[in-house]
């Protein structure tokens, strides 16, 4: 697929949003380097053929941020270069860049915009081993198992407006590119659009609506067309909690041969708020797919959510997860429609000023019901690590990470152990104004 930039695009937002910001913003900027040796002790996540390899990571990187009264940029770019001193082959130059950008045009009117490009070799980032499953998407890291360096890149746009203290509204469009280096995995492009509404017309009683469309583009397989809508009444009882009952439904279109289907899901649950920003949400959905008249199937979902952050003077936990039913169609493996459970929790505890110690673990299953026969994944991971800083500027982390991948398909299941030793380098920000 041929790789399309939106320059002049990108030009015009940041001339809208960095303009006002030059003239009294407080602008910093921070470099930082690192140097990783990691031990891998499966690099082909193989079954019974184990390959074992030491990879050397070296990198840098530079951050630069403005802070205004009403907007804000934040901006960095982290090159690295990772050595395998086995399979040479590998070696790759990494590349991380971040642009995130917002402007608040009145008191209840904010947009926004985020665009991430990443570049590297790693089957998934073992740096975020919670991955994020989005409404409608599902990440093929999964059951990504290729070292040769892939770049995506991600972008938003995004306006948010509220009118109450508990309404609001939202317009949102993405946009994702995939360029993969393996001539055995394809190249896409993916377009997401959405909107959204949350209204309450009494203290009691309010309605959440929202509706996206996903238009996926690829080199070989079949162009998808996802539409995906949702309303939900919602009945408030407490200040914290409120209950809902909600309709959900989905569209999937192929421009070949192969049939789309339809979803049909409601739902009943209880949501409850624990601050700001974290949120629990549980709820039991019938799910109904009508494979265009060939067939169906149908099952009892739990559709959850959660996303909570307990803070102490010493310590933190942070719970998370969600389930439901999603289209699996972003990368390179498209496995289709996908049922998943979700679940990770981090604790972190410090032993001294300097010294901080941490604990996570986390678990998936994935149903994916398009394959013949069905395959379904039940993933663990597990990891613990500490961190020492012995100056303002240089600390020192040894970290372990274990994962395992257990499958009805045997060829699918494998368990890989890391160990990893980081040394980084991090000056406090510099004012540059």
């Amino acid at each position: 697929m041929q790789k399309r930039f939106v320059v002049p695009a990108l030009v015009m937002l940041m001339a809208f949003f960095s303009q006002p910001v030059s003239a009294g913003a407080l602008w910093t900027i921070t470099p930082d380097a690192n140097i990783q040796q990691q031990y891998n002790d499966n690099i082909f996540q193989a079954r019974n053929d184990r390959r074992s390899d030491w990879i050397t990571v070296i990198g840098a990187g530079l951050s630069l941020e403005a802070l205004g009264k009403s907007q804000g940029m934040a901006m960095s770019y982290r090159p690295s270069y990772s050595m395998y001193h086995k399979y040479d082959e590998f070696d790759t130059l990494r590349h991380r860049a971040d642009l995130e950008m917002w402007k608040n045009i009145q008191e209840n009117l904010r947009v926004s915009f985020h665009n991430t490009l990443d570049r590297r070799e790693q089957p998934y980032d073992p740096d975020d081993p919670d991955l994020e499953y989005e409404a409608g998407f599902f990440d093929e890291d999964d059951v990504r198992r290729s070292r040769k360096p892939r770049t995506i890149n991600t972008a938003r746009a995004r306006m948010d407006y509220r009118f109450g203290p508990r309404d609001s509204a939202y317009v949102q469009y993405g946009l994702r590119n995939e360029w993969n280096d393996n001539v055995g995995e394809e190249d896409s492009a993916i377009h997401s659009p959405s909107a959204g509404v949350t209204y309450w017309f009494s203290r009691l009683y309010g309605v959440e609506t929202a509706m996206g469309y996903d238009y996926g583009r690829y080199d070989e397989s079949e162009n998808r067309q996802n539409w995906d809508g949702r309303v939900r009444l919602m009945r408030n009882f407490t200040r914290f909690l409120d209950g809902y009952i909600q309709y959900r439904h989905s569209h999937i279109r192929y421009s070949g041969d192969r049939p789309g289907y339809s979803v049909y899901e409601p739902s009943l649950g209880v949501s409850y708020r624990f601050s700001q920003d974290g949120h629990m949400r549980v709820g039991l959905a019938y799910n109904f797919r009508d494979r265009e008249g060939r067939s169906t199937d149908e099952s009892f979902v739990l559709d959850a959510d959660i996303n909570q952050t307990w803070a102490r003077k010493r310590s933190s936990f942070t719970l998370r997860g969600n389930s439901g039913y999603a289209e699996n169609f972003r990368g390179t493996d498209n496995e289709g429609f996908t049922i998943f459970y979700h679940g990770s929790a981090v604790y972190s505890y410090a032993l001294r000023k300097d010294l901080t110690w941490n604990v996570s673990g986390g678990y998936r299953r994935n149903m994916y019901k398009d394959r013949d026969p069905e395959r379904r994944d039940n993933i663990y991971n597990l990891g613990t690590g500490i961190s020492y800083m012995w100056t303002r500027q240089w600390s020192l982390g040894l970290d372990y990470d274990y994962r395992n991948v257990n499958s009805n398909i045997k060829a699918e299941e494998y368990y890989e152990n890391r160990a990893t030793l980081t040394l980084n380098w991090r000056p406090q920000p510099k004012r540059l104004n």
